[in-house]
């Protein structure tokens, strides 16, 4: 079995996103690590070296847009970052890109998820 290309630590707290991301990456050279909260997702990131983080935008504990923050301040400057969420509304998508962030709308394409971001860390 060979290693796993890249480290993805996924932040959403619906537990049926945490059962299907390692589904839906973990055969395509990703390892996954899946929290169910904001502050669980921060300190995750800061324990381990991680090449990109999904973060839900509403959670308990820190939304996603905190943890982003909280990343980037932290030192997290290079790692890409997505945030998630259903909201579609351009303020939501500018306030992530204000945070450097990408932005994938929900529902989620599964099939499709692990080739952009496979593109995401390679134009990082």
């Amino acid at each position: 079995m060979t290693q796993p290309e890249y480290r993805v630590l996924v932040a959403d707290d619906d537990p049926t996103v945490g059962l299907l991301m390692p589904a839906a990456l973990g055969g395509q050279g990703f390892a996954v690590t899946v929290v169910d909260n904001g502050k669980a997702a921060l300190d995750e990131f800061e324990r381990t070296p991680f090449d990109i983080v999904l973060l839900d935008v509403e959670m308990p504990e820190m939304d996603g847009f905190a943890v982003c923050s909280a990343i980037r301040r932290r030192g997290g400057g290079e790692i890409p970052v997505v945030l998630i969420t259903g909201h579609t509304e351009p303020v939501f998508i500018q306030r992530a890109y204000d945070l450097g962030a990408d932005y994938i709308a929900k529902p989620l394409d599964w099939i499709l998820l692990g080739g952009l971001l496979r593109n995401l860390l390679q134009a990082a």
